[in-house]
C-alpha cells in the first residue's frame, strides 16, 4: 500500500504545488520509498511509495498517458497476466513496467469498464483535461483507501485523511453523529467518516467528478450479481474452493520482501498456510510463520468452547506442511495503550479492538525484525471460506424446506450447547420476525438494559440520545442484535471496507503488509456462489472448507470444534497497569468533549470495582475488555483529536 492525493480547481486557479509537496509530506508514512507531485493548470496530483512488489521499483507516478492523462494509484495488481494478455502485451514486454502502468495502458483501452476486470487492492484516480473530468475508482471489498472532500471552489482527495488536512481549506471537524455510531459499532453507513464534509469512495464504485464540480456515483459490482455455482458432487465444490484459494494465495505471494504468515489453529490462515507452504516448497523454499501465545504457563479459566493456546494445533500443522518455521511470539509487555498515540498519527481515527491492539504489533514488529515485510493471513475467512452457515435456516423454511431446516436447527443446538428452544429461537424465530418486534423480545429478556450495545459500549448515554443513535442504525440497516438474518454474511463482509484504513496504519506503523487471500474477490464470488447447503454437508458445520483442506491439514484441525481466543491474558496486561488507567481516566475526566461523549463514570466505577476472579465469564469480558478498553482509547482519541487540532 502506498499513498496518493490530488487536488481539483473549480474556480480558474492553478493548483498550488507548495501545497501538495506538503500534502506528499504528509502521506510519507505510508509511502517512505518514493514522492512525486505533478500539476496541470487545474489538477494536481501526488503519490508516495511504498515497495512492496517487484515491479514496484519501477514505479514513477504520478503516470501522464494519452491526451495528457494523468494518473496516481495504489494498488497491487494481483491477475496482471491477465490484464497484460486483454490489452495484447507478453508479460516478459512488460517486466519493467509497474503494476499502475499496467493499469493505465488498460483504462486507455477499455475505459470505467476496466475496473470489474482488476484482482487485488486498488485505489484509482485518473484526470482528462480534454473532457475535464476527475475519476476515482476503488476496489471491490474496499481494501485500500480513497476519502474526499468538495469545497465551492475546489475537489480534493487521498488515501488518508492527513492527506486532506494537509490541504489549505479542508476543515478538520469531528463528525459527532458518526463518532457515535462508532462508540456503539454500528458501521453500515460506508459514505461519511470520522470527519464532517469528508467522505469515502465506497468499495465497488466509480465516482466521477466534473469541472463544475458535480459529484456522480456508480457501482461497478454487486454480490447481488453473483451467478449461482452449480456442480454435481459435493467433492467437486470442495475441490473447486481449493483451486480458488490456491490461485489467490500464489497471486499474493508477490513480493519484493521475504512472505510469511499469521498462523493459529483455526481453519482460515491455517488453509492460507498450507496453500502458501504448498506454492513454496515448489521452489524447494520453506516458509516462516507467526503465531501469537500467551505467557508461559497461562492456564486461567477460559469461556466455554475456547482454548487460549495455539501451539499443539500450531505445531500439527507445522509437522503435516514439513516446511513451515513456526516463530512463537508473546506479548509479555501487553503495551497496547501505549502505542495508541502512533495509530491516531497514522489512522486519524480511533480504534475498534485496542485490547487485540498490543498482540497484532508485537507480531508484526517481531516479523519485520526477521525480514518479513509481508504477511498472509485469512482474516475474512468466516465471511468467505469457513461461512459458518446457520444464517440459511429460515430461509429454507419459507421456501419449505422443512427438513433441511430441521436437520440444521437440530445441528445448530448440538454445535453450539445452546438449548433446543434457543437454538429455535437464534434460527428460526429471530431470522423471521421484523426487526422491531425481535428488538421488543430482547428487551423483555433483559429488562435491565435499554439497548444491546449498553453491555460493550462506553458511550455517554445522554450523548447517545442527542445523537439519535438507535434512529440512525435502524435506517442504516444496522442490527445491534446480529441476527442471524439471510444478509448477515454481507454485512460482515463489507465491513472489510473499514479494514483497509486499519490495514494501512498497521504497515505505517510497523512497515509490514497484511495481505488476506480469503478477501480475494475471485474467492469471494465464489463463496457467495455456492449453495448455501454446501457450509452444512453431512451434519458438519464449516463443511466447505473441511473437505477442501482434508489431505492438506492435520485432521485434529480440520475437526476441532473450539475456538481460539485472541489475546486470552488481556486482563493480566490490564491489571499490571492499574496506576496507568487510574492516571489516564482523570485526564480523561478533565475535558469536556470527552466527558460529553465517553461514559467516563462508569470508566471510574469499573476502576473502582476491580474483580478479583471472573474474568472469563461474559460480563466481566464485556465490562472491561470491551467498555473499559474501549472507552480509554476512544478517550484519548478525543485527547488526541484536540491537541492535534
Amino acid at each position: 500500500m502506498s499513498g496518493i492525493a490530488g487536488l481539483l480547481r473549480f474556480d480558474g486557479q492553478p493548483v498550488n504545488r507548495r501545497e501538495l509537496d506538503r500534502v506528499a509530506n504528509a502521506l510519507n508514512r505510508f509511502g517512505p520509498d518514493r514522492s512525486d507531485v505533478v500539476v496541470r493548470d487545474m489538477a494536481g496530483f501526488v503519490h508516495v511509495l511504498s515497495v512492496m512488489t517487484p515491479e514496484d521499483r519501477f514505479d514513477n507516478q504520478p503516470f501522464q498517458g494519452r491526451n495528457g492523462v494523468l494518473m496516481t494509484a495504489d494498488l497491487r495488481l494481483d491477475n496482471r497476466d491477465d490484464v497484460l494478455a486483454k490489452i495484447g502485451i507478453a508479460p516478459q514486454d512488460a517486466a519493467g513496467w509497474a503494476d499502475s502502468r499496467v493499469v493505465l495502458a488498460a483504462w486507455e483501452k477499455f475505459g470505467d469498464q476496466l475496473w470489474p476486470l482488476l484482482r487485488g487492492p486498488f485505489a484509482v484516480a485518473i484526470w482528462q483535461p480534454h473532457q475535464r473530468t476527475l475519476t476515482l475508482a476503488r476496489d471491490h471489498l474496499g481494501l485500500n483507501v480513497l476519502m474526499w472532500h468538495r469545497g465551492a471552489r475546489f475537489f480534493a482527495f487521498a488515501s488518508m485523511p492527513s492527506g486532506l488536512f494537509a490541504m489549505n481549506d479542508v476543515p478538520r471537524q469531528l463528525n459527532e453523529e458518526k463518532f457515535a455510531d462508532f462508540l456503539v459499532l454500528n458501521h453500515a453507513d460506508h459514505a461519511t467518516t470520522i470527519y464532517r464534509d469528508v467522505f469515502r469512495v465506497p468499495p465497488a464504485h466509480v465516482v466521477q467528478v466534473t469541472a463544475d464540480g458535480s459529484v456522480r456515483h456508480q457501482r461497478f459490482w454487486s454480490a447481488a450479481d453473483v451467478e449461482p455455482v452449480k456442480f454435481s458432487s459435493d467433492q467437486d465444490y470442495a475441490d473447486a474452493l481449493r483451486s480458488r484459494l490456491d490461485q489467490a494465495v500464489r497471486r499474493q505471494l508477490r513480493s519484493a520482501h521475504p512472505v510469511g504468515c499469521l498462523l493459529t489453529g483455526g481453519l482460515d490462515s491455517s488453509s492460507v498456510c498450507a496453500l502458501a507452504a504448498r506454492a513454496t516448497g515448489e521452489r524447494n523454499k520453506r516458509l516462516t510463520a507467526f503465531t501469537g501465545v500467551p505467557r508461559q504457563g497461562f492456564d486461567s479459566p477460559l469461556p466455554a468452547g475456547t482454548y487460549a493456546d495455539e501451539t499443539p494445533y500450531v505445531k500439527a500443522i507445522a509437522r503435516t506442511l514439513g516446511n513451515v518455521d513456526v516463530d512463537f511470539v508473546r506479548d509479555d509487555a501487553g503495551d497496547a495503550l501505549q502505542s495508541l498515540e502512533q495509530i491516531f498519527i497514522a489512522l486519524e481515527s480511533p480504534v475498534r479492538n485496542p485490547g487485540n491492539l498490543g498482540w497484532m504489533l508485537a507480531i508484526l514488529r517481531h516479523a519485520r525484525t526477521r525480514g518479513h515485510r509481508v504477511l498472509l493471513g485469512g482474516l475474512y475467512g468466516n465471511c468467505t471460506i469457513s461461512w459458518d452457515g446457520w444464517a440459511q435456516t429460515a430461509a429454507h423454511l419459507k421456501r419449505g424446506k422443512l427438513l433441511t431446516a430441521l436437520r440444521q436447527w437440530r445441528l445448530y443446538y448440538q454445535r453450539t450447547g445452546h438449548s433446543g428452544a434457543t437454538a429455535l429461537r437464534k434460527l428460526i424465530v429471530e431470522p423471521l420476525l421484523p426487526k422491531r418486534l425481535t428488538e421488543w423480545l430482547e428487551q423483555r429478556r433483559h429488562p435491565a438494559r435499554a439497548f444491546p450495545w449498553q453491555d460493550h459500549s462506553p458511550i455517554n448515554p445522554d450523548f447517545a440520545r442527542l445523537t439519535r443513535v438507535e434512529e440512525r442504525a435502524r435506517k442504516d440497516g444496522h442490527d445491534f442484535l446480529y441476527s442471524l438474518r439471510p444478509d448477515e454474511r454481507l454485512s460482515r463482509l463489507t465491513a472489510v471496507d473499514y479494514a483497509g484504513d486499519w490495514f494501512a496504519a498497521e504497515k505505517a506503523v510497523t512497515g509490514v503488509e497484511v495481505r488476506d487471500p480469503t478477501a480475494d474477490i475471485d474467492v469471494v464470488t465464489y463463496c457467495l456462489g455456492v449453495p448455501t447447503e454446501q457450509y452444512l454437508v453431512e451434519g458438519i458445520d464449516r463443511s466447505l472448507i473441511r473437505r477442501a483442506m482434508w489431505g492438506l491439514l492435520p485432521e485434529m484441525v480440520l475437526t476441532n470444534r473450539l475456538g481460539g481466543l485472541q489475546v486470552p491474558d488481556w486482563y493480566e496486561h490490564l491489571e499490571s497497569q492499574r496506576s496507568l488507567l487510574a492516571r489516564q481516566i482523570a485526564e480523561l475526566s478533565s475535558s469536556a468533549l470527552v466527558r460529553r461523549m465517553i461514559d467516563v463514570e462508569r470508566l471510574e466505577k469499573a476502576l473502582k470495582n476491580w474483580p478479583t476472579d471472573g474474568w472469563h465469564t461474559t460480563e466481566v469480558f464485556q465490562e472491561y475488555n470491551l467498555a473499559l478498553n474501549r472507552g480509554l482509547a476512544d478517550g484519548r482519541f478525543l485527547r488526541w483529536f484536540e491537541s492535534a487540532n
